[in-house]
């Protein structure tokens, strides 16, 4: 059985827009990767010639949850210190 229905009928999604989030200021973001794309670990130390990490902080970075992070972001001005 055949069924026919109008084009122009006003219940036919031709194409639906996707439905992205958009930002708002009022969102928390989550807190950035510091990478700087400098991808160089020291084998004495372990960190990362370019944002201070260990291997391990680096692959686990996406799982993390921001407070996490932040505690990882607060020690690596003191790492990066240590390193010079």
């Amino acid at each position: 059985m055949w069924i026919a229905m109008r084009t122009d009928a006003p219940y036919i999604l031709r194409s639906m827009p996707a439905r992205v989030p958009v930002p708002s200021l009022n969102m928390p973001q989550p807190v950035q990767s510091p990478c700087t794309r400098v991808c160089i670990i020291d084998q004495i130390t372990g960190l990362c010639a370019g944002c201070g990490r260990t291997l391990d902080e680096i692959a686990r970075w996406s799982q993390m949850t921001d407070d996490e992070r932040l505690r990882i972001m607060a020690r690596l001005p003191d790492r990066r210190a240590a390193e010079r």
